[in-house]
């Protein structure tokens, strides 16, 4: 059984977000996990405020979330006839993306959900959380997502380096039981690939052969505009993307993820990070 974890601030974004990921995985033994982090409001109080105030305070929060998480998971479990999949919850009073580290360790997670906001910016919390969560694969949902009848998973690199598979791995083994197929998009350009990319290209095809058992096709984008365009021809296809490991610059916030500018351009995809 797999462990899925689903962050939630109880908006329609983020309950649209779950729909789509229990129909995605609908052939597979699932455990969803919900979570809710929260912090309590303490703008404009001060030191002797704060001692002041009373258990009711530090309770609401909690209860808020609890009761909604609890509501949550109800409504899941009575309208899913699917065998294969439990739903539990998480409520905790800490920093969304200490959460979700905390809970990929605790709760053996294999893939986090994040839903997106569609517009043409990466939100900052899901940019945050991409930079400090490197563990697991994330899956970035957007609103208008949907599971069409025959998944694609396209992964999409210009293939310089070799690809770490072990988070494709993980993300492939989830959709074992789903007729699902997977093409390959290189940015770069088709007439002057180095022998290095070709090898790549090649070790990393032999390995994905074990999932399908349908070709897997080779596409082209050599600009983000041509990646713009493919993205907005193939909306229900799941976009993969590889995040580099952060040098030192990025790692100190002065410099940002290069994968961001690219996801941006697939701001209408459900969309795979994966970790090197």
């Amino acid at each position: 059984m797999k462990s899925i974890l689903i962050p939630t601030d109880f908006s329609a974004t983020s309950y649209q977000t779950i729909d789509y990921v229990i129909e995605l995985f609908k052939n597979d033994r699932c455990e969803f996990y919900f979570l809710n982090a929260y912090t309590l409001d303490i703008a404009g109080l001060n030191a002797i405020e704060m001692l002041q105030a009373d258990d009711d305070w530090y309770e609401e929060p909690k209860q808020e979330s609890l009761n909604k998480l609890g509501e949550l998971v109800e409504r899941h479990t009575l309208k899913s006839n699917n065998l294969k999949h439990e739903f539990n919850a998480v409520s905790e009073c800490v920093k969304l993306v200490d959460s979700i580290k905390n809970n990929i360790d605790k709760l053996n997670i294999d893939l986090v959900i994040l839903s997106s906001s569609g517009e043409k910016t990466m939100t900052i919390t899901n940019q945050n959380i991409l930079a400090k969560i490197r563990s697991c694969p994330i899956l970035i949902v957007p609103p208008q997502a949907s599971v069409c009848k025959g998944l694609q998973l396209t992964i999409a690199s210009n293939f310089k380096q070799k690809i770490n598979t072990s988070d494709i791995d993980r993300f492939c083994e989830l959709l074992t039981n789903t007729n699902f197929k997977i093409e390959i998009l290189v940015l770069e350009n088709q007439n002057t690939l180095s022998k290095e990319v070709a090898s790549n290209l090649e070790t990393l095809i032999i390995h994905l052969k074990k999932y399908i058992i349908t070709p897997i096709e080779l596409q082209y984008a050599n600009s983000p505009q041509e990646l713009k365009k493919y993205a907005q021809s193939h909306q229900e296809t799941v976009m993969c993307v590889v995040d580099k490991k952060p040098d030192v610059f990025r790692k100190i916030g002065f410099l940002k993820s290069k994968v961001i500018s690219t996801m941006n351009q697939m701001r209408t995809n459900a969309v795979l990070t994966i970790h090197q």
